[in-house]
């Protein structure tokens, strides 16, 4: 049996909102154009397959970290669920949909180099008849979904929509660009300055500057690149050094796996605020070419660990109030320098579900906006 119907069953039949070619060779779409041209077909025994975009996304962080066998195939299998998954999604829910933790597993996985793999004959003939529908034309309803559902099949820079501009959602936009047309990002991405992004707590109403309004709230008495706190001693070079310090990192893994043990202990939590610091002081430090390679290191790691122990729920000490508070103002407005950085250093100061970023993941890199859905779940 293959892979395809080991996952979503046989398909011997045409079921409802499924294409077929009528005689004369032109698509007929069941579900948007004809709703009642094919029977609805339930099976007696439906085949009960939930899944956790969780653990997708946590599939594809081990993959993009060690690409070893068992997790190619792991990735592969979630790269279906998720293919499968837009083309049954509602044209009109979409965009709604990228914007959620689906979305977010779903840039993770096209960040990563699993479309670098060769393709399964099965995938291959499954990437085949999705792209014959693709381009049979782009004036249908459902080929947001087809595009979704395609992309991660193909190696960059191996797939062009004509005019995509034009026919791909704008949501999507940038996203295709990054993989097959990466020349029209910079213009994609040019900011505007009527509507500024920005990283917030959850639940703050982000200001913004509008032709109308002028400027509003606090923001506009600020400078437009205020400078960073300084948050531990070790600053520069010497606080890089520390993310290959076997003895930096030992103390750090201990000390949270002692946190697991005692989460109440005051000694305990005193050094693991100051590992906090430092570890921000690291990130707001390090280049912007080297962000990604120290993400996927033995210090990201610990990072990610420390996210996930819970530790980001404890009470903040006034001072470390004061530096969240500073480092969460300065990425108000994502397209500042360094705005990467500040959002790897002042996560660990935020509680799980407490932040949230009113439209600013879109001046994000692709490996950190795919890893957030997963960063404090624990595997």
């Amino acid at each position: 049996m293959s892979i395809l119907s080991r996952l979503f069953g046989r398909r011997d039949t045409v079921s409802w909102g499924e294409r077929k070619v009528e005689k004369e060779g032109a698509w007929v779409d069941t579900l948007v154009s004809e709703p009642g041209a094919a029977p609805l077909e339930m099976s007696r025994h439906p085949q009960v397959m939930p899944w956790s975009a969780a653990r997708l996304a946590t599939i594809f962080m081990d993959f993009a970290h060690e690409a070893t066998p068992t997790r190619l195939a792991e990735a592969r299998l979630a790269r279906q669920c998720l293919s499968q998954f837009w083309l049954s999604a509602p044209i009109d829910a979409l965009e709604l949909l990228y914007g959620s933790t689906i979305g977010n597993c779903y840039r993770q996985m096209i960040s990563t180099d699993l479309a670098a793999q060769p393709l399964l004959r099965d995938e291959e003939a499954w990437r085949d008849y999705l792209s014959q529908r693709l381009f049979s034309g782009f004036q249908r309803p459902e080929m947001a979904n087809i595009l979704l559902a395609v992309m991660p099949y193909f190696r960059r820079g191996k797939m062009t929509v004509r005019d995509c501009e034009q026919n791909v959602p704008a949501w999507l936009l940038e996203d295709y660009a990054s993989l097959f047309e990466p020349e029209i990002l910079p213009r994609l991405r040019q900011p505007s300055p009527l509507n500024r992004k920005a990283l917030a707590p959850a639940g703050h109403r982000s200001e913004r500057i509008t032709a109308s309004q002028g400027v509003a709230g606090p923001t506009a008495e600020e400078p437009d690149v205020p400078p960073l706190p300084r948050l531990s001693a070790h600053t520069g070079p010497q606080a890089l050094q520390l993310t290959t310090s076997e003895e930096f990192l030992t103390r750090l893994n201990g000390m949270l796996n002692l946190f697991e043990i005692d989460p109440d202990d005051d000694a305990i939590l005193q050094e693991l605020a100051g590992f906090r610091r430092q570890m921000g002081q690291i990130w707001l430090d390090t280049p912007d070419e080297q962000l990604q390679p120290l993400f996927g290191s033995a210090f990201g790691d610990l990072y990610r660990k420390l996210l996930r122990s819970g530790y980001a729920g404890t009470p903040l000490a006034e001072e470390d109030r004061q530096l969240r508070a500073e480092l969460a103002r300065y990425v108000r407005n994502m397209t500042r320098p360094k705005a990467t950085q500040v959002v790897l250093a002042v996560l660990p100061f935020f509680p799980p579900g407490k932040i949230g970023f009113a439209g600013g993941e879109q001046f994000m890199p692709q490996w950190l906006l795919g890893a957030l859905p997963s960063l404090y779940v624990k595997s």
